[in-house]
């Protein structure tokens, strides 16, 4: 059978997108109002919801009440839906996320070390410094623990890097639940981002590879373990 053409609103969505990404419209900048939306694509204001709709789902707007559409700050959270999305379906695994995570974060920590600058020691120290302050709160800690990770990855100066990995770390602190299990593994979460910080302070790309890779195993190892522990409670 042949394929069935597009919906009008999927088509005019693609219009919207071409002329926002042609005109240079920056985050934050305001879409023209629905009824001139309307009047330059020449179709209902129904037409014209719907292709918005699509426009907030592929994180490219967002749609306030009041305002119309907005110009979204791309910030990947529409690529961590579909990775919770893949889990969930089974159509991936927590160890083939962490197995992602450890082939990309390994260099791009490499790269951090080599083009760091002292706004990023300070995040890193920063997030750091919230692990230890906080040892026994575990929604602090984890969440101090994904901000050190995305804190090395901006550091890298790629922002491609940070719209792919924050999801994968996003994803992952959504699957952890054993808060037990986590908080002793702590020390040794301390230990092994103090050793990437140092190793990134130190502009030395092999030692943050080196000490991203040792911690990354870790976390894989425990964090499938932390996994298979859920999944037995709820059977």
């Amino acid at each position: 059978m042949p394929p069935r053409p597009p919906r009008l609103s999927a088509v005019v969505a693609e219009q919207i997108q071409h002329d926002l990404l042609a005109q240079g419209m920056r985050p934050g900048d305001r879409l023209p109002t629905e009824p001139q939306l309307v009047e330059r694509y020449g179709v209902s204001r129904t037409v014209i919801r719907e292709a918005g709709r699509i426009l907030d789902q592929r994180g490219l707007v967002d749609i306030r009440p009041g305002r119309g559409m907005v110009v979204a700050q791309p910030d990947g959270s529409a690529v961590a839906r579909h990775y919770a999305l893949m889990l969930g379906m089974n159509a991936a695994t927590f160890p083939q996320l962490m197995e992602t995570r450890l082939t990309i974060e390994v260099e791009v920590t490499a790269l951090a070390a080599e083009r760091r600058g002292e706004a990023d020691l300070a995040e890193l120290r920063a997030c750091l410094a919230r692990t230890e302050e906080s040892p026994g709160d575990y929604a602090a800690c984890l969440e101090a623990d994904i901000q050190f990770h995305e804190a090395v990855t901006r550091a890298s100066g790629n922002p491609f890097f940070s719209w792919f990995m924050d999801p994968v770390n996003t994803c992952l602190r959504e699957s952890y639940r054993d808060s037990f299990s986590y908080l002793s593994s702590l020390p040794r979460t301390v230990k092994e981002h103090g050793a990437i910080l140092q190793a990134i302070e130190d502009r030395d790309p092999d030692a943050a590879r080196h000490a991203a890779s040792r911690h990354l195993e870790r976390v894989r190892s425990e964090g499938a373990e932390l996994v298979s522990r859920r999944a037995a409670r709820e059977e």
